[in-house]
C-alpha cells in the first residue's frame, strides 16, 4: 500500500510538470510581423488530377528572420472534393517549448468570397507531441491542435502562424534546409529569409532549383524565392533515402565542416573521469580483467556500452545534439547515440587509448559532401579508435556484437566527420563482412509424404541480426513464423522437434536448423489428376525489389547482403528421374546473382547465390536490373511432377506449373486426324482434275527431266515438309494439354481468344503441310498444275503467317519484354514472306518449270515435244541438248531440214505482216 502511495505520488508529479510546461508555453494570437516580404506573384491553379487528397496548396509562405529567430508560416488550402473535407478537418503547429513559443495570426475560411474569422473564437488544445517515440526518443515537443468544424466543397482555409526561439545549442547560427517542390502540385512557393547586413548566409540549389534573389531594405536583405506551379514529380518505391527528385535548396552560416566539426568539439567534449566515481572504479576493473591489453580493454568496453546500456533518448532541448555527462548514463544505463559514444569515449581515454567522437548520417550515405555544412547533415553520432596506428569505427548503439573485435561489423555510413580528423569528411569503407548459407533438403518417402530439414547458418553481422532476434523474441512465436513461412509451400506440414539455435559468439557464427514432417505433399494441377511439388527460390526473391522498365529513381538495395541458398530434393527410395541442367551467372556493378540447377538419377539441386556490391543501383544501370530480373518465374519458381508413388520423375518446368510432353489434348488430335483427310479427298475429287489458269506451261515439252534450280526447289519442299511435320508429330505443341491450359496461366489474356488462335493455327497449318506435301507430288509427276499450286500455298504460307504474327503479338505483347524479343516472335513470319519472295516468283516466272512440268490429269500424249531449246530460258546460259524418244532417231539432215521449214515458215509469216 506504501509502495502504491509513492507511485501515485509520482504520477501526480509528472502530470504537475506537464501542466506547468502547458502553463508556461502560452499560445498567444497576435497580428502578422510587420517585417514580412509582400508576394508579388498570383497563385496558379494546379491540374486537380495531380492531385490526390482531395485538396491542394494555394499558397505555401515561409519567412523567416533571423534577428528576431522568429519563423513564420502562412498556407492557403483548397478544397475541391469531399475527400479533402475529411482529411483537413484540424489544423495542428508542432513546437518544442524548451526554447520555442507560438503565436497565431490569422485562421479563417474563404467561402464564396467572404471571409469567415474563426481564431478569435478559437481554443487550441496543447498535445505532447514527441514525433520521435519510434526511435525510444523523447524530445519534449508539443502541439497546438484544433479542430475545424462547418467544412464545405470549393472552401479556403487560411492559417498563419509564428515560431519564436532557437536551439541554443547551435550558438546563434543559423541553417536550414527548404523543398520548393513537393510531390502534388502547389500554386505558389514563397520563401524569403531576412538576413541582417552583418551576417552571411549562403545558399545552394538542388535538383534544378532556381538561385536566390536579393532585394536589399536597408540594414536587411531579403534572399527569396517566388514560385508558381511546376510539374508534378512522381514519387518511385524503393529509392535510397538519400535520393530526392524534388527541388530544394540549402541556407548555413557554417563555412565549412571544419566550422562543424569545431562546433561538436565545443558542445561535445570529451571529459576525464572523477577519480571517486563509481564509473572510475568500474574503469579500473574492467582494465584489470584486460590484462592491460587495449585491444582486450576496447572489446569489454564496447560489450558494456552496447549491451548494458540501453538505447533510450531524453533529447530536450540542448540535449538534441549535447551528450549527457557519462557518470549520468553510466549511473542511469540508458542513453541515445551522442549519451552511448560519449561514455565509451570516456572509458577509453582513460585508458590512454586514442578516441573520437564521429558525427555520422544512417539515411544520407552518398552525397553528403555535396551539401552546404550543418550539424543538420548528420543524425548519428558514433566512435573512432586508434591503436597502434590502427583506425577502426565502432557503432555503440548496435548490440549482440559477436567475434573478433578487429572485425567488428560498421555499417556503411558513407560519409562521417571525425573529431579525429582534419575537419573534413572521411570515407567509411563498405565491408560485407557476413553472409547467409540456407540449405534445405526435402526427401520424398513414398505415399506422397516427406521430411523437410533446413539448416541455415548465419555469419558477421548477420549472426549479430539473428543473435538480437532469438534475444528479443519468444522461442514459440519463432517457431511459429517459421512454421507458417514454410506452410505457404506445403499446407500439410508440422513440425519433427523444435526449433535449435546454436550460437558461437566467439567465431560469430549463428546455426539454426529447423525439421518438419509434410504430408499429402504436392499441388494437383489444373484438369489433370497429376501431382507436382514448388520448390521457390523465395529466400533470393524477396530480397530483390521489382521495379517497372522505366524507372527513373536509382534503386536502393538491403545492403550489405551475401546469400548462399541450395535446395535438395532426394528420391528416398532412389527413383530415377533424368538428367537435366541449367546455369546462369551475371556479375554486374551493384551486384551478383547466379542460379544452378542440376538433376541427378536420384536427386535434384538447386543453388542460388546473391550479393550486393553497392547499397543502390545507379540509374545507368536501371535497364540492366530490370532485364536480368523481368522473367521471375522461370528464375525462382521451379516445378516438379510426382509420379502414382509420390516420387518426383522427370518432368520438369520453370514456370511455376508444371508442363509436360506427355499429355495430351485429344480434342486436337481428333480435329487434325478428322482435317487431314478431309482436305485428302478435296484434293482427289476436286482440284486434282483442274487445269492450270493461273500460271500455264507452254504447249510443247521443252525438258523431259527435273533440272536446274528444280532440283534445290525440290529439296527445300521436303525440307518444309519434315520441319513442319515435326511440329505435329515430335513437339506436340498443338497437342500438349498445358499449351491449351496456359490460357488460365497468362495474365491480361483472354482464354477464349487465346483457344480460338490456337485453333487457327492448327487449321492454316494442316493446309499448309497438305499443299507442300501435294506441291511436291506435282513436281516429281511434273503435272501442269504445279506451278500455279505451288504458288498459292506459298502465297497463302506468307499471308496467313503475316496475319497469325500480328495476332499474336498483340495478344502477347505485355510478355515481349527482352529486346530481341519482337524479332524472335516474327521470325517464321519473316521466314514465310521471303520463302515466298524467292521461290513463288521462281516458279511465276521460269520457263524451266513451264517447259518442263506439262503433264495434264489424263497424261495426254497429243502434247507435242519441241524440237529445240525454248529461247527464253533462264535456267540455264546454254541451250539443253534436245532429248530423244528411244523409239526415234533424228539425223543431222533431217534436223537441218526441219530447221530451213522452220526458218521459211517465219519467212512467210513476216511477208505476211508486212
Amino acid at each position: 500500500m506504501k509502495r502504491f502511495s509513492h507511485l501515485l505520488f509520482a504520477f501526480v508529479l509528472v502530470l504537475a510538470s506537464f501542466s506547468r510546461s502547458f502553463s508556461q508555453t502560452p499560445i498567444q494570437k497576435t497580428a502578422s510581423p510587420t517585417w514580412l516580404r509582400p508576394i508579388t506573384k498570383k497563385a496558379v491553379k494546379p491540374n486537380l488530377d495531380d492531385i490526390s487528397d482531395g485538396y491542394y496548396y494555394e499558397l505555401i509562405e515561409n519567412q523567416i528572420n533571423l534577428a528576431a529567430q522568429t519563423k513564420y508560416y502562412r498556407d492557403i488550402k483548397v478544397l475541391f472534393d469531399q475527400s479533402g473535407i475529411e482529411n483537413l478537418g484540424q489544423v495542428q503547429v508542432t513546437f518544442d517549448p524548451h526554447f520555442q513559443k507560438l503565436q497565431l495570426h490569422e485562421l479563417k475560411i474563404i467561402r464564396n468570397g467572404k471571409d469567415i474569422d474563426l481564431l478569435s473564437q478559437a481554443k487550441f488544445n496543447l498535445l505532447a507531441s514527441e514525433t520521435e517515440l519510434s526511435r525510444s526518443i523523447y524530445n519534449g515537443s508539443q502541439m497546438a491542435h484544433y479542430v475545424l468544424e462547418d467544412l464545405r466543397k470549393d472552401d479556403k482555409i487560411v492559417f498563419a502562424y509564428s515560431i519564436i526561439g532557437a536551439n541554443p545549442v547551435f550558438e546563434h547560427k543559423f541553417f536550414d534546409t527548404y523543398y520548393l517542390q513537393g510531390y502534388e502540385p502547389t500554386g505558389l512557393v514563397h520563401l524569403n529569409y531576412i538576413v541582417p547586413n552583418g551576417r552571411k548566409l549562403q545558399f545552394k540549389s538542388f535538383n534544378g532549383a532556381p538561385e536566390v534573389q536579393q532585394q536589399s531594405m536597408g540594414n536587411t536583405t531579403n534572399f527569396f524565392w517566388e514560385l508558381t506551379e511546376d510539374k508534378t514529380v512522381q514519387f518511385e518505391n524503393y529509392s535510397p533515402a538519400w535520393y530526392s527528385p524534388l527541388k530544394y535548396i540549402q541556407c548555413s552560416e557554417f563555412n565549412t565542416w571544419q566550422d562543424v566539426d569545431q562546433w561538436n568539439r565545443r558542445i561535445n567534449p570529451i571529459p576525464q573521469l572523477v577519480p571517486s566515481s563509481t564509473l572510475q572504479t568500474f574503469v579500473n576493473q574492467l582494465w584489470k580483467e584486460s590484462n592491460g591489453q587495449p585491444y582486450n580493454y576496447l572489446k569489454k568496453a564496447c560489450d558494456f556500452v552496447q549491451n548494458e546500456i540501453r538505447y533510450m533518448g531524453i533529447e530536450m532541448g540542448e540535449y538534441s545534439h549535447r551528450a549527457n555527462v557519462p557518470e549520468k548514463v553510466f549511473s542511469q544505463r540508458y542513453g541515445d547515440c551522442k549519451d552511448k559514444s560519449m561514455l565509451l569515449a570516456t572509458i577509453l581515454k582513460n585508458k590512454n587509448i586514442d578516441v573520437g567522437l564521429v558525427l555520422a548520417n544512417t539515411y544520407k550515405d552518398r552525397g553528403l559532401q555535396e551539401e552546404l555544412p550543418s550539424p543538420y547533415a548528420f543524425n548519428h553520432m558514433v566512435v573512432e579508435v586508434n591503436i597502434g596506428g590502427r583506425y577502426q569505427y565502432i557503432d555503440p548503439t548496435i548490440i549482440n556484437q559477436g567475434g573478433d573485435i578487429k572485425n567488428r561489423y560498421f555499417p556503411a555510413y558513407g560519409k562521417v566527420l571525425s573529431t579525429m580528423g582534419n575537419g573534413k569528411l572521411a570515407d567509411v569503407p563498405q565491408h560485407i563482412v557476413g553472409n547467409i548459407k540456407v540449405k534445405e533438403t526435402l526427401t520424398l518417402e513414398g505415399k506422397f509424404e516427406a521430411t523437410l530439414d533446413v539448416k541455415t547458418v548465419y555469419f558477421g553481422n548477420e549472426a549479430d541480426n539473428m543473435r538480437t532476434y532469438f534475444q528479443g523474441s519468444a522461442k514459440n512465436d519463432i517457431q511459429k513464423q517459421y512454421l507458417e513461412y514454410y506452410a505457404k509451400t506445403y499446407p500439410k506440414i508440422n513440425k519433427i522437434s523444435p526449433i535449435q539455435f546454436k550460437d558461437d559468439i566467439e567465431n560469430n557464427r549463428v546455426e539454426v536448423t529447423e525439421k518438419y514432417k509434410i504430408k499429402n505433399i504436392g499441388k494437383a494441377e489444373n484438369g489433370s489428376s497429376k501431382k507436382y511439388i514448388s520448390l521457390l527460390g523465395t529466400n533470393i526473391n524477396d530480397k530483390l525489389p521489382e521495379i517497372m522498365e522505366d524507372r527513373i529513381a536509382p534503386l536502393s538495395l538491403p545492403f550489405p547482403t551475401d546469400i548462399e541458398y541450395e535446395i535438395d530434393v532426394v528420391n528416398k527410395g532412389k527413383n530415377a528421374f533424368g538428367n537435366h541442367k541449367d546455369n546462369r551467372y551475371f556479375e554486374r556493378n551493384a551486384y551478383v546473382f547466379g542460379k544452378t540447377l542440376e538433376i541427378k538419377p536420384d536427386s535434384i539441386k538447386i543453388a542460388y547465390t546473391l550479393g550486393f556490391h553497392e547499397p543502390y543501383v545507379e540509374q545507368k544501370d536501371l535497364q540492366q536490373y530490370y532485364t536480368d530480373f523481368a522473367d521471375r518465374e522461370n528464375i525462382f519458381f521451379n516445378g516438379f511432377y510426382l509420379d502414382a508413388d509420390g516420387y518426383v520423375t522427370d518432368g520438369i518446368t520453370n514456370l511455376g506449373t508444371p508442363t509436360s510432353a506427355k499429355e495430351i489434348n485429344w480434342f486436337t488430335l481428333i480435329l487434325f486426324i478428322v482435317l487431314v483427310p478431309a482436305v485428302i479427298w478435296y484434293i482427289v475429287k476436286k482440284y486434282n482434275k483442274s487445269k492450270p489458269f493461273i500460271i500455264k506451261p507452254y504447249d510443247e515439252i521443252y525438258h523431259d527431266q527435273i533440272g536446274g534450280w528444280m532440283i534445290v526447289l525440290l529439296i527445300v519442299l521436303f525440307i518444309n515438309i519434315l520441319t513442319l511435320s515435326s511440329m505435329f508429330f515430335f513437339q506436340q505443341s498443338f497437342f500438349n494439354l498445358n499449351t491449351w491450359q496456359a490460357a488460365d496461366q497468362l495474365e491480361g489474356i483472354s482464354p477464349i481468344l487465346y483457344k480460338i488462335l490456337l485453333l487457327t493455327e492448327i487449321i492454316g497449318n494442316v493446309l499448309i503441310l497438305a499443299g507442300l506435301i501435294y506441291s511436291c507430288i506435282l513436281l516429281i509427276k511434273k503435272r501442269d498444275i504445279f506451278a500455279q499450286t505451288f504458288f498459292m500455298v506459298a502465297l497463302f504460307m506468307a499471308i496467313f503467317c503475316t496475319i497469325d504474327g500480328i495476332a499474336s503479338y498483340f495478344m502477347f505483347k505485355s510478355y515481349l519484354d527482352e529486346p530481341g524479343d519482337l524479332f524472335t516472335h516474327y521470325r517464321d513470319t519473316l521466314k514465310a514472306i521471303f520463302f515466298f519472295c524467292i521461290w513463288g516468283t521462281y516458279v511465276f516466272n521460269s520457263e524451266r518449270i513451264k517447259g518442263t512440268c506439262l503433264r495434264t490429269y489424263q497424261n495426254d500424249d497429243s502434247i507435242q515435244r519441241a524440237v529445240t531449246t525454248h529461247p527464253f530460258d533462264q535456267d540455264f546460259l546454254n541451250p539443253y541438248p534436245i532429248q530423244q524418244e528411244q523409239d526415234t532417231e533424228i539425223t543431222s539432215a533431217d534436223y537441218k531440214t526441219q530447221r530451213n521449214e522452220l526458218d521459211d515458215k517465219q519467212s512467210e509469216g513476216n511477208q505476211t505482216k508486212n
